[in-house]
């Protein structure tokens, strides 16, 4: 199958399941050439702002709005690495017959219940209740369900779930709209937070989902084309590195990151950045260490809906074992 064709397969496949979410100085090693390294403007891009800051001769790194302006462009060759929702890791790997390999995990749970009030203690709390959020067919929504269902609920018999187009607009409704529930990603909480003191996080999805499945909730990942791979191994592991070194100094030294957030537009506002960074669960987990935990993520969703993981749950090239 030519590029081209992939492509538009790809878009397609993104565009039914949808998704959300996005991912120091190396001294030791050089890179050859620039990479290109596409990240969403989310999450991801928050954890590789040291990396921007300090190593553009390196890096030509491009953050986009949502995951299908990626595809496309990982396909056709323009970009060697890319920090994308999970989901669309094992999308991608089935579409491209195998042609790209998870490099980790970067980024755990970023979605929480928010409420503009302060009736919600618990998932219990949420029967009878209306939840508005956006990624219908998505993870969001089976994330949703199965941990409501490990609260007992039934999401279409327990409460009603009400889905908008995208995140800003549920954050807008939350933020003006007393007594609203909502289910939302980081950094949409934190913004809604800041623009009204009466929204607050009722429950942290991302500890909901460990406790039910006894494992973390790998949103966020990071996959390089295998192509890449073969022909520039050495910079690979250069560029991750620095990127390891990204993560830390983000989560150690948040005052400063959220400054870099900011002055890169991740985030335009520092303060919501620096509220941001604790609840973003950025991370750096090889794939050996992330293949358990996102393993179990493919089984739970795509018993939901197998073309959540592109119709199979990637085997064990996925993870580098070849």
């Amino acid at each position: 199958m030519n590029a081209k064709k992939i492509c538009y397969c790809l878009l397609a496949g993104v565009l039914a399941i949808g998704s959300f979410t996005g991912c120091g100085n190396s001294g030791a090693k050089k890179v050859s050439v620039p990479i290109n390294v596409a990240a969403l403007n989310g999450p991801t891009g928050m954890g590789m702002v040291k990396l921007m800051e300090d190593e553009s001769d390196k890096y030509n790194i491009s953050l986009y709005q949502s995951p299908d302006e990626i595809v496309g462009k990982l396909v056709s060759g323009e970009i060697d690495i890319a920090c994308i929702p999970s989901n669309l890791a094992a999308v991608l790997y089935n579409k491209t017959q195998k042609g790209i390999t998870l490099l980790g995990t970067n980024t755990l749970g970023v979605l929480y219940i928010v409420e503009n009030g302060e009736t919600i203690k618990s998932l219990a709390d949420l029967k009878g209740k209306t939840i508005i959020m956006s990624g219908k067919g998505a993870t969001p929504e089976f994330i949703l369900d199965t941990v409501l269902a490990s609260a007992g609920l039934d999401v279409a018999r327990d409460v009603t779930v009400e889905f908008m187009a995208n995140h800003t607009d549920v954050a807008s409704k939350v933020i003006t709209n007393p007594g609203t529930i909502a289910l939302l990603p980081e950094p949409h909480v934190s913004i809604a937070e800041a623009k009204a003191k009466t929204v607050k996080v009722a429950i942290d999805m991302n500890a909901a989902w460990q406790e039910s499945q006894k494992t973390d909730l790998p949103m966020g990942v990071i996959v390089a084309r295998n192509d890449f791979i073969k022909e520039k191994g050495k910079d690979l592991g250069a560029f991750l590195e620095s990127y390891k070194k990204s993560v830390a100094f983000v989560n150690k030294n948040v005052d400063e990151a959220a400054a870099l957030i900011a002055k890169h537009k991740i985030i335009p506002n520092a303060a919501v950045a620096k509220k941001a960074i604790p609840k973003c669960n950025i991370v750096f987990k090889d794939a050996k260490e992330s293949k358990d935990s996102i393993n179990k993520f493919y089984e739970v969703i795509s018993k939901i809906d197998p073309k959540s993981v592109g119709g199979s749950i990637p085997d064990e090239a996925f993870y580098g074992e070849r």
